[in-house]
């Protein structure tokens, strides 16, 4: 699943910006470069995991070694 559909998935831009607390515009900056901050992927894998989807940081970002910091 990449970024674009996860955020579809939890409601789009708007939804998800605000269970984040930051602007739609910047989740939406995300689908557009396909690149979520890193700091932001251990909060929306929360989320994910909450609507029951099966998501891991590595599909949004592969260039973190999350096994580091598991």
């Amino acid at each position: 699943m990449n970024a674009q559909d996860l955020i579809s998935k939890l409601g789009g831009p708007s939804k998800v910006g605000r269970l984040l607390g930051i602007r739609p515009q910047a989740v939406s900056l995300w689908v557009t470069k396909t690149r979520v901050p890193a700091e932001r992927v251990p909060t929306l894998i929360r989320l994910a995991r909450e609507q029951g989807l099966n998501v891991s940081p590595e599909e949004f970002r592969s260039d973190v070694d999350w096994a580091a910091l598991r």
